[in-house]
């Protein structure tokens, strides 16, 4: 298993149990009636509960969780007291962001010599819901991928593999999700890795990519939703000198495949509601490049 200091998503972001996201959070509910709505534990749940149902007899990992943005309260009777005073039962708590991801650790692939799991998870944002007003179905996303196992970078192609879900309850979420594993084919995304993993730039054609990339955020015409920033870009020019795995060669060059693995490390940076979305990106940017170059 891989050490802590490389989960799939940083930014900022905690690490949660899947039994504390269970028992120490209170559930928020539509606010006209009350109802309650789908927690991120049961979210959780019912795609562990679908990936050990299509995948028997695989070695499956535990989920690994993160959250963000908490949502903070105190019980009536604690309406007086100081933050500070406050005791642990007269505290509520939930998080309005989560995203988590399951290893099937079985199936692996190899490209450009690192070790790659599939992986399945997803992520869920209460500010996608309407919680003001009556039930309704809620929003999740969910994304099946590969995982470079050495620095646990997510390559999730946008070829059908990150699915938006609408549900009502958990169990129309283990459905729909049972549903997307079945019919989830691997072999193009593992094709288009490995087409990655031989081309290779060289520096100028790196230094070209990543201007022309930067270039395009200041652009009037061109929708920047979701493109990588600044920050990110600076990430992947310093991954080109120093990044210990996805670095550039004795000659300068820099294989496809390692530009694909800075752009998804830096996208660690994001937030839980805009990761999947860049993540979806990435291949997007490189596809002119690969079309250009082969």
């Amino acid at each position: 298993m891989e050490a802590p200091s490389n989960s799939f998503i940083l930014a900022n972001t905690q690490a949660m149990s899947l039994a504390a996201l269970g028992s120490e959070h209170i559930i928020p509910v539509f606010a006209k009636d009350n109802e309650r709505a789908i927690s991120h534990y049961e979210f959780v749940q019912a795609l562990l509960d679908a990936v050990h149902h299509v995948f028997h007899g695989e070695n499956i990992s535990p989920a690994e969780i993160r959250v963000s943005h908490p949502i903070q309260g105190r019980a009536p009777k604690a309406i007086h007291k100081k933050p500070s005073d406050l005791l642990d039962n007269e505290k509520t708590l939930y998080y309005e962001r989560m995203m988590f991801n399951i290893n099937i650790l079985s199936i692996q692939q190899r490209v450009g010599g690192k070790d790659l799991s599939l992986s399945i998870g997803g992520v869920k944002s209460y500010t996608l819901d309407r919680l003001s007003g009556k039930m309704c179905a809620q929003k999740f996303k969910v994304y099946i991928g590969f995982k470079v196992f050495v620095c646990s970078n997510l390559c999730v192609s946008a070829d059908g593999c990150v699915v938006d879900l609408e549900a009502t309850h958990a169990d129309e979420l283990f459905l729909k999700a049972v549903e997307i594993m079945e019919s989830y084919s691997s072999g193009n995304l593992i094709d288009e890795l490995q087409l990655y993993s031989d081309i290779h730039w060289s520096r100028s054609t790196f230094e070209q990519f990543v201007g022309e990339t930067r270039v395009k955020l200041f652009d009037p015409n061109f929708p920047t939703k979701n493109w990588f920033g600044d920050t990110q870009l600076g990430h992947v020019a310093k991954g080109y000198f120093e990044n210990e795995h996805f670095r550039h060669n004795a000659d300068g060059t820099i294989s496809l495949w390692n530009v694909y693995n800075l752009l998804t490390e830096a996208n660690k940076s994001s937030y839980i509601d805009s990761y999947l979305d860049r993540t979806r990106t990435i291949p997007k940017l490189l596809q002119p490049w690969t079309e250009k170059l082969c």
